[in-house]
């Protein structure tokens, strides 16, 4: 009966997972995981568009946690992507 009921908590603490908040040192390195991620799903041929849009508000949303401003958030992204950028694009 002891592992019935551990396997109920199990099951329990994954309908309700605890909130734990994330060190900036995880968020950082989830960062650059997602810019990697970004830069293989460019480079990737075929329709991965859904992927893209989804990697890329990641990316920008984590951004926004570390308080990095848009700009330099973006210039992430394009140094990360196969289109070709002009320095009067990023200048804004």
């Amino acid at each position: 009966m002891a592992e019935q009921e551990d396997i109920t908590k199990l099951i329990a603490s994954y309908h309700n997972p605890p909130n734990k908040l994330r060190s900036l040192q995880e968020i950082n390195a989830r960062y650059k995981l997602s810019l990697e991620n970004y830069k293989k799903i460019c480079f990737t041929s075929g329709d991965v568009r859904d992927q893209k849009i989804a990697v890329h508000a990641e990316i920008k949303m984590l951004g926004w946690v570390l308080g990095k401003p848009d700009k330099d958030v973006i210039k992430d992204i394009a140094e990360h992507s196969n289109r070709p950028t002009f320095p009067t694009q990023l200048q804004k």
